[in-house]
């Protein structure tokens, strides 16, 4: 073995191993962390492709506000002033077939969900209650551990699923689909994700709102790491480990490909347990018992993303907010399996904007849009390799086939198209079958029975998104390493002192906010825009006919008057120095029947305009919704002009 000596060497540098290497150094622990690819992140990191910087993984965060428990554990880490972060509302939008919903979060959010669902008011406060006390209690046993365990409110949806959760809440099957709307995020739909993960997951966003990192999760990786060498301890890349050293059924240290033995007295895999059991430690020390129950755990599902180069920003292409889910009904567990049989025609898909013109991840002027959505890991990692680069090439068309029917405009702006599929991630990260988010968060695999922190061998433990304590994803992979960090300082009884980093001070940490309802595109000089209330809106959801004409007869006279001094060369007769107002007449209006709007969507109304002789011309505008870019309505035909003094009399 080599001289060096460390306190703890930690397998995988992703964000359960990173934050787990931090936590143990904040207790003075001098950690090695090695990863097997070239950057640090796993899932968490950034892929260039002709100029696009493209995030792998990274949609959005919640509880990054000053009071939310991410936001607090980047702060204990010292990684905090390392991070841009940009808050988006509403938090997301969602489209179904009858209805568009963009959710703000925290008490907008509640007043938002009772003002589109009055009748279901008692029971949006009941959801919202339940969401509240389950983080409430989690963050208490997470940071304290002071719970009175026999009153543990999580503790009464353990072996449930959310759908039974939100069963207790609602019978509007409309809220089921909305509330469940995140079910991508855990990789299981309602009717099969345990009650406290769905709840922790999408009421974590509800409450705290949804963040995004500029450049993305390789920006967080790179925080963790660069903070954690400040620390003093070592993270060295391209470093494969080969085995995981035993003596008498303890860990002693690593082996590299290369040969390299390195001892420690902690070993902490941010591996997956299949990988480290079967193949870093090797099946020969296992008892055929447990190699047995390992075999019937559940891993979760995996992802298709499809990452896109545009030769304009996202909202120039029609993409128009951050985070849009597109939905073919209310039911996710329909979609879901879909999904597992391959029908991609009819899966639910997110589309995000990744567009930064502020930043380096893509070409001034370009943008980057991306979409995703959850699909089975073994039928695209046990195929051959023709099979598969076929496959990809087929599914890419199909999800672009699909995504035209919402975003017409978008294909025509692509310039690069790079679709990751399970098989990506599997090599990648060697989870098995390309799964993201650890085991599936079933009721049998979730909560106090998710698979433990302590492996079976002394010095042996686990981080990341398949331990218990935190779950998949980026805040529940970070969550996890303090978790393991904790069960490894009081198992080994370590009593190193707080310490507290001399690292590079950045900048004060604050949070940008970015509102994408009132976000508006280049207005061109024909282009007027107008925010839409409840009252412009039929019971049916789509735009009055009264609303429309206010809003035409508003942007004929903005055009009219924009373009005052140009028409006076022409109208020599029209005296006077007033303001010009236009009246219809003669005009026909057409209103396209079951495209959808609601409040705070903008509306565009594109006007062309064709003078005749004095005070007099022909109208032709188009109103479209921003958010979808459907047209909601015409109008053509006559008008008068004259000045508004002469009209007054």
């Amino acid at each position: 073995m080599s001289d060096n000596k460390y306190d703890a060497i930690v397998i995988g540098a992703g964000m359960g191993g990173l934050s787990c290497a931090l936590h143990l150094a904040k207790k003075s622990m001098n950690v090695l962390v090695l990863e097997k690819q070239p950057k640090v992140g796993g899932y968490a990191q950034n892929f260039l492709r002709a100029g696009y910087d493209f995030d792998v993984s990274l949609h959005v965060l919640s509880a990054m506000n000053k009071d939310g428990g991410l936001h607090q554990l980047f702060d204990y880490m010292q990684v905090l002033d390392k991070l841009e972060v940009t808050e988006h509302s509403p938090m997301f939008t969602s489209v179904f077939p009858d209805a568009t919903y963009r959710l703000p979060s925290r008490e907008e959010g509640r007043a938002y969900l009772k003002s589109t669902f009055p009748k279901e008011a008692d029971g949006i406060d009941k959801f919202i209650h339940i969401m509240e006390s389950i983080i409430e209690a989690n963050t208490r046993l997470f940071w304290s551990g002071e719970v009175d365990i026999d009153n543990f409110f999580p503790a009464r949806y353990f072996k449930r699923t959310y759908h039974e959760l939100l069963q207790e809440c609602f019978t509007d099957k409309r809220l089921f689909g909305l509330m469940g709307q995140l079910w991508q995020s855990t990789g299981l739909p309602n009717e099969r994700c345990a009650a406290n993960w769905a709840a922790e997951v999408f009421g974590s966003h509800l409450v705290t709102g949804n963040y995004y990192v500029k450049g993305g999760g390789q920006q967080i990786s790179n925080a963790m790491a660069q903070t954690l060498c400040e620390a003093g301890c070592t993270v060295r890349t391209s470093s494969l480990v080969h085995k995981v050293l035993l003596k008498e059924r303890t860990a002693v240290g690593v082996e590299l490909e290369s040969g390299e033995q390195i001892p420690a007295p902690i070993i902490v895999a941010n591996a997956n347990p299949l990988q480290t059991y079967f193949t870093l430690i090797g099946k020969e020390h296992l008892a055929k018992p447990f190699v047995y129950k390992l075999g019937t755990l559940e891993p979760s599902a995996s992802l298709l993303t499809l990452y896109l180069g545009l030769d304009c920003p996202g909202r120039e292409a029609g993409v128009l907010d951050h985070t849009t889910f597109i939905n073919f009904d209310y039911s996710n567990l329909r979609t879901y399996n879909a999904a597992m049989n391959e029908a991609y025609h009819t899966t639910d898909y997110i589309i995000s904007d990744y567009t930064d013109e502020g930043s380096n991840t893509h070409p001034p002027g370009k943008g980057i849009v991306q979409i995703l959505e959850v699909a089975p890991g073994k039928a695209w990692t046990e195929i051959s390799r023709d099979e598969y680069e076929q496959k990809k090439a087929q599914v890419t068309d199909i999800i672009l086939k699909k995504v035209a029917l919402q975003y017409p405009h978008l294909a025509k702006h692509i310039v690069v198209a790079e679709l990751g599929t399970p098989r990506s991630m599997e090599i990648y990260s060697r989870n098995p079958y390309g799964s993201v988010y650890g085991f599936a968060q079933t009721p049998e695999q979730a909560d106090n029975w998710r698979f433990g922190v302590a492996s079976i061998f002394q010095g042996l433990y686990f981080t990341g998104a398949w331990a218990r304590g935190g779950g998949g994803g980026y805040m529940g992979s970070v969550v996890n390493g303090r978790v393991a960090a904790n069960q490894i300082l009081s198992r080994h009884m370590w009593r190193g002192q707080e310490k507290t980093f001399d690292v590079a001070v950045k900048r004060e940490f604050t949070i940008h906010r970015k509102s994408e309802a009132t976000k508006q595109t280049t207005v061109r000089p024909n282009q007027f825009q107008y925010t839409l209330s409840q009252n412009d809106i039929s019971p049916l959801g789509e735009l009055t006919s009264k609303a429309a004409v206010r809003f035409m007869d508003d942007a004929a006279n903005q055009y009219i008057n924009a373009r005052q001094p140009e028409l006076r060369q022409r109208w020599k007769t029209i005296e006077g120095t007033t303001p010009w107002h236009t009246s219809f007449f003669q005009m026909r209006f057409v209103f396209v029947p079951y495209n959808t709007v609601i409040a705070g969507d903008t509306i565009n109304i594109d006007v062309e305009f064709e003078p005749g002789e004095a005070g007099k011309g022909g109208f032709t505008m188009n109103i479209f919704s921003a958010q979808s870019a459907k047209k909601l309505a015409n109008a053509g035909g006559r008008v008068l002009i004259r000045p508004l003094s002469s009209h007054r009399q």
